[in-house]
């Protein structure tokens, strides 16, 4: 403030006493002292004088005591002095969304165990169970209220809410800090939002632009499956193409429309296939096709090929409940093999508890020898030393156990021989030939096929021998 302001125009005759004045900033969060210079002998300001203006002007909050003192002591005359401050209100912060997976969609070779670029795993399917969380949310705060100098509050700018969408198979957790995914499946960036897909739909071929396919859910190819690919789920696969030269792995049901040619299909469902050349199969349910060439296939269910063709010719089938096809075997006597029932898994059982067998009996023959010759120690001499008493008690410790192990193996080997006679209901059905160049197992009975035998039956009869009789009646 000018000085002048505050000297009268009889300056020259009057003692005049410094004048102290209060303002404020135009926010009102600053409040300062002015103190004008006495004149002509005139009081100095003095902190009670300053107190005294503190309390009739608009400043409500503490004042800087240290500040005034200062400001008198300096006679710094008409210059400001800050004596107060308002509290400036602190701006919210605006909420956060954190992904803990990439937003790109762009496929890239992953580096395998060997840092080498792996071609075929080009990230395309991003595994996800549920409850796994795909992004922290840090939510907006409100801010701090400020206050002026009169005491009035100043409310702070609040944070902006953290901007996300929920896409299909996510939602928010219980607090809504986090999103998280709500089923098992595959996690990708859908433009603005993460989706959890439980079905994977390949709209292609899976190949060199897929990569191979390892999938928690259900896994649809809407084309074919490449030379040296795989595909692999949880669940169920079906193919709409063909398979050729590949290998597809399900922990249920595999459907191939089209067929399979040099491929390895393993389920533990059902497998239907358009056709089957040169493939390697093990179906946990019923496997169907409507020809199977040269194929080497385990079914712990039952085979038809009993539409199209209907054939089975050349490699070999292990099924353990039954086969239905329309033709078994060619008009070359193409050698092929059919093994009906678990005879040839309880066969090769029966092999390995058989070596077993003979195994613990030669270990208990060497515990009891070693039991005999302690014991007739003792009978002897009366005691024998604390080492040899340790090492009877374990043998016969180790001889029990042994003992209780053989017993086991004996009875399931007798299980094993009993099962062999019991191949009730098991038959091979063909609704129209079998070829010679057929030979079939039923449980432990081998049969080769000499003669050509139309719409048959092949079981084991009365006497416990194979035998191929005509079907008369429908199937």
């Amino acid at each position: 403030m000018n000085e002048s302001a505050f000297t009268p125009a009889n300056e020259a005759d009057d003692a005049i006493d410094s004048v102290v004045s209060i303002q404020l900033s135009e926010d009102k969060m600053i409040a300062y002292l002015i103190i004008s210079a006495p004149h002509n002998g005139g009081a100095e300001a003095t902190l009670e004088q300053v107190m005294l203006e503190v309390k009739d002007s608009d400043v409500s909050i503490e004042v800087d005591q240290n500040a005034i003192s200062q400001a008198i002591a300096s006679k710094n005359y008409g210059e400001r002095a800050i004596i107060a401050r308002g509290v400036q209100p602190v701006n919210g912060i605006n909420g956060i969304v954190e992904y803990h997976f990439e937003t790109s969609g762009a496929l890239s070779a992953k580096i395998n165990e060997r840092d080498e670029m792996d071609f075929k795993d080009l990230g395309l399917v991003k595994n996800i169970f549920a409850g796994t969380v795909i992004a922290d949310i840090t939510p907006e705060t409100p801010g701090e209220d400020g206050m002026d100098v009169c005491g009035n509050p100043h409310k702070p700018m609040p944070g902006k809410p953290p901007n996300y969408l929920l896409g299909t198979g996510t939602i928010l957790n219980e607090d809504k800090t986090a999103i998280i995914a709500a089923v098992d499946g595959n996690l990708k960036w859908a433009r603005d939002n993460f989706a959890v897909d439980e079905i994977l739909v390949i709209a292609e071929d899976v190949g060199p632009i897929t990569g191979n396919i390892d999938f928690i859910g259900d896994v649809q190819v809407k084309g074919n499956v490449f030379e040296g690919f795989s595909v692999k789920s949880k669940k169920s696969i079906l193919v709409n193409g063909t398979v050729n030269n590949a290998e597809i792995i399900a922990g249920g049901n595999i459907e191939v429309k089209m067929g399979c040619v040099n491929t390895t299909l393993t389920s533990k469902g059902n497998i239907k296939t358009g056709f089957c050349e040169s493939t390697t199969i093990d179906c946990g349910g019923d496997l169907t096709s409507s020809s199977y060439v040269a194929c080497d296939i385990f079914c712990h269910g039952t085979a038809f090929a009993i539409t199209g063709k209907g054939v089975i010719v050349g490699g070999k089938m292990t099924c353990l409940k039954g086969m239905v096809f329309n033709t078994i075997g060619s008009e070359s006597y193409t050698k092929t093999g059919l093994t009906l029932g678990n005879g040839a898994i309880l066969t090769q059982e029966k092999l390995e508890l058989e070596k077993e067998e003979a195994k613990l009996t030669e270990e208990i023959g060497k515990l009891i020898q070693k039991i005999d010759t302690i014991n007739n120690a003792k009978k002897k001499h009366g005691t024998v030393a604390r080492a040899l008493e340790d090492t009877l008690a374990t043998s016969i410790r180790a001889r029990f156990k042994l003992s209780n192990e053989l017993k086991l193996g004996r009875k399931r080997i007798a299980e094993i021989e009993a099962s062999f006679l019991d191949n009730d209901n098991l038959h091979i059905d063909a609704r129209k030939a079998i070829w010679p160049g057929v030979s079939i197992r039923i449980g432990s009975e081998r049969k080769k096929i000499e003669i050509k035998h139309d719409r048959c039956r092949v079981e084991v009869d009365n006497s416990g021998e194979i035998a191929v009789k005509p079907i008369t009646g429908s199937i």
